[in-house]
């Protein structure tokens, strides 16, 4: 038993410091929007200057905004984040569009909560935090909506780790600081610990993931599952392979199927001469596709 739980952990070591850059990128993404809330808040005056002697009604709505807005913040941020991350660029319309909904949703209800605990139980610093653990728990399922195969318990444990660690500094700042800074750098931890866990959550539970070669020195990561990974060159397509060279918009995906994983290729591609067009991957294999080189990984594959 000891062997086994140290064997785990070796390769959940391996797999933190594999994917610590991209969990990075996405933290310092969710620190912009955690600052970029924190800044609309404070010139709109939304959910900061209630008191707790106010009625129920406003008290609920304000914070209720407030958290809203800290969460549309994040959550588009975020999707920014792997939109850049992917190289399909900024993609600020679409993101913005994906990140509202889910955003909003998630910060709503938790400010709610915390409006409603503060109103049974009072206001308490560990309320707070915990507070903070479930609105990122809750943008983590949002994002998982967008995010292929992020899933939507790994997104909610990542976003609700993340939401805590956050959740504690925001107290730590604003004790230290004042309110203004520290509600600020507090939020932009907020932001930062829930993109930064999410990414390490997801891939330290992943089963199997697709690592992208743009260049010998430059390789991206997705999971891969049961939602299909997209080759082509489509807006949509996560992997973006040029138009020019003649690949149709949807050139390929690779999903899961039970425990195989299958690329299939477009009935286009008849076309090019591709005479098969469903293949079964396996860990360690790699196709050409284009000028990009894509490669399969299996967490059991991987084991020592």
């Amino acid at each position: 038993m000891n062997n086994n739980f140290m064997l785990h952990w070796k390769n959940l070591r391996k797999t933190i410091i594999a994917n610590y850059k991209q969990a990075l990128q996405f933290g310092a993404w969710g620190a912009v929007g955690g600052c970029c809330g924190s800044l609309i808040g404070e010139v709109f005056g939304i959910g900061i200057r209630t008191n707790i002697s106010d009625s129920f009604i406003p008290l609920f709505i304000s914070v209720g905004i407030w958290f809203g807005i800290i969460g549309v913040s994040i959550s588009i941020a975020l999707l920014l984040g792997y939109s850049w991350y992917l190289k399909r660029g900024l993609r600020i319309g679409q993101s913005t569009k994906e990140g509202i909904l889910p955003g909003f949703i998630a910060g709503f209800l938790a400010g709610a909560i915390a409006q409603f605990t503060y109103t049974t139980i009072g206001p308490t610093e560990f309320l707070r935090v915990i507070c903070w653990g479930i609105a990122g728990g809750l943008l983590g399922v949002g994002l998982s909506f967008r995010i292929p195969n992020l899933g939507r318990l790994r997104g909610f444990a990542g976003g609700t780790i993340g939401g805590i660690i956050g959740g504690c500094l925001f107290i730590l700042f604003t004790l230290l600081i004042g309110v203004v800074a520290g509600r600020l750098l507090g939020l932009a931890a907020i932001g930062f610990f829930i993109g930064l866990a999410i990414i390490l959550v997801e891939a330290a539970f992943r089963e199997a993931w697709l690592i992208v070669h743009w260049t010998p020195t430059e390789q991206k990561t997705i999971s891969l599952g049961t939602k299909p990974v997209l080759l082509g060159s489509s807006e949509d397509a996560h992997v973006y392979l040029k138009k020019s060279q003649g690949y149709p918009p949807m050139t390929a995906k690779i999903y899961t199927e039970g425990e195989k994983i299958i690329m299939e290729f477009d009935e286009t591609m008849k076309d090019k001469g591709m005479k098969i067009l469903r293949h079964e991957l396996a860990n360690g294999d790699r196709r050409k596709v284009g000028d990009v080189m894509i490669e399969v990984k299996t967490a059991t594959g991987n084991l020592p």
